[in-house]
């Protein structure tokens, strides 16, 4: 196994068991140093130079500061910075991907087959003042799980999914009708990111 994919699934069960613990300090690191773990990662496997690398090292390092945001919760200011991270981050993921995209009928299939349950999940943001702000997030999400499927990358199309299922739980606490367990929320957000990388790999040729 690659010593930094190891060292970003050690990275992953750290984290989580600080957190369960509530070892604030430990979690909080462990927590910002995922992601570029997984960075470091992507780039002893990729094949990929320039601008598509470029691309792939954005989302993470985005998504790094994304998790130093909501260190601080999911209300106020940061985030709201951290949501701004992770979108920005998503729309370079969907750059990527719409470059090796294989066909737009599995685009349009997979945007047909998620269109009830985006709108299911939209619906359950309202009446919240930020209900517009996280149903546009949700439609990145599906946008980027159709685009996925559309590549022919199982592992990212489930990475997108999950991804949109992590965020989703923290819209629930953002709204006020539940809050689930940072477990849940993590476990889910780093086995996307993993997805994610492992499923653009693929497309590369990389193992």
């Amino acid at each position: 196994m690659n010593m930094f994919l190891l060292t970003y699934l050690i990275l992953c069960i750290g984290h989580m068991s600080f957190q369960s613990e509530n070892m604030k300090w430990p979690s909080a690191i462990s927590k910002v140093m995922l992601m570029p773990s997984l960075l470091i990662y992507y780039l002893t496997m990729t094949t990929d130079t320039g601008f598509l690398t470029l691309l792939i090292a954005l989302a993470l390092l985005l998504g790094t500061a994304g998790d130093a945001f909501l260190l601080s919760g999911h209300k106020g200011k940061l985030f709201y910075a951290g949501m701004l991270c992770f979108f920005v981050g998503h729309l370079s993921y969907i750059t990527y991907v719409v470059l090796h995209l294989q066909s737009w009928l599995y685009f349009l299939f997979a945007i047909l087959v998620l269109a009830f349950p985006l709108y299911k999940v939209t619906l359950s943001f309202f009446p919240s003042k930020d209900a517009h702000l996280l149903s546009i997030y949700a439609i990145i999400l599906c946008i980027l799980t159709a685009f996925c499927a559309s590549a022919l990358s199982l592992a990212a199309m489930v990475g997108a999914l999950l991804f949109a299922t992590s965020d989703y739980l923290i819209a629930m606490d953002v709204v006020g009708k539940r809050t689930f367990s940072e477990t849940a929320i993590m476990g889910t957000y780093t086995l996307a990111q993993l997805l994610l990388i492992m499923g653009l790999l693929s497309l590369q040729g990389a193992f």
